[in-house]
């Protein structure tokens, strides 16, 4: 399905260490095949949140904020810029190290 979406007209879901928004695939409107997504999210704590881990691969491409990201057990310094490759399976948290929140976008594909 082809389409647009704007950031700001999708719901935020929230979570204890960050909000995110499904801008294609996932739960939005815009579908996708083979599981591929994309969204953007905010992480707003000082402190590494709960470890997520997914069956698929994620990418992650930071656009505001400095911070730190865990995968895997290694511990990565993000700032606007920097892109994140996180395998399948592998366990990873996003916190911030300066005074704003790390803003990322995100893409989800398949294994």
């Amino acid at each position: 399905m082809s389409g647009t979406v704007r950031e700001e007209d999708v719901a935020r879901e929230e979570n204890v260490d960050r909000w995110s928004k499904d801008l294609v695939g996932g739960s939005s409107a815009l579908g996708t095949t083979s599981g591929f997504s994309l969204g953007v999210a905010e992480y707003f704590l000082a402190e590494f949140g709960p470890l997520q881990v997914h069956e698929d691969q994620e990418a992650a491409y930071i656009i505001s904020g400095v911070g730190e990201m865990t995968v895997d057990g290694r511990v990565y310094e993000v700032s606007p810029g920097t892109a994140v490759s996180i395998p399948p399976r592998a366990p990873h948290a996003t916190r911030r190290t300066g005074a704003a929140p790390v803003k990322l976008v995100y893409a989800h594909g398949a294994t």
